[in-house]
């Protein structure tokens, strides 16, 4: 596999991608960042094809070879590994800030009772 045959455009869609996941987050338009998932699934299932379609007996370590030797596309997909944590971490930011305000409206209490035989006995007596 040479440079030119390097998926840069693909990692380029990606890293746009994330920044747009990002901002949905930030918005917290879910709709759209739901939405943008299957998109970027797809986007990382070409990479893989195209990277495993190139040689189809390239190794990993031969994968990481490839990218030792092209810094740009080294850096690149880090910034896209750092904008995916980033994006992860926000998403458990506003996971534990919902779970924080069900748990003090009561909520979770009641879910966890909602479905068990002591709920449904107390419920009939």
């Amino acid at each position: 596999m040479t440079e030119q045959n390097l998926p840069s455009f693909e990692l380029e869609a990606l890293h746009t991608l994330l920044e747009q996941e990002f901002e949905f987050l930030k918005k917290q338009d879910f709709k759209s960042f739901e939405e943008l998932q299957y998109k970027k699934q797809d986007l990382l299932n070409l990479l893989v094809d195209e990277i495993s379609s190139k040689d189809p007996e390239i190794t990993p370590e031969a994968i990481q070879e490839l990218i030792k030797e092209n810094q740009e596309l080294s850096n690149k997909l880090v910034e896209c590994q750092n904008l995916q944590k980033r994006n992860e971490s926000l998403i458990n930011q506003k996971l534990s800030t919902i779970q924080e305000a069900l748990s003090s409206l009561g909520y979770q209490d009641m879910m966890k009772n909602k479905d068990t035989y002591e709920h449904l006995n107390k419920k009939s007596k």
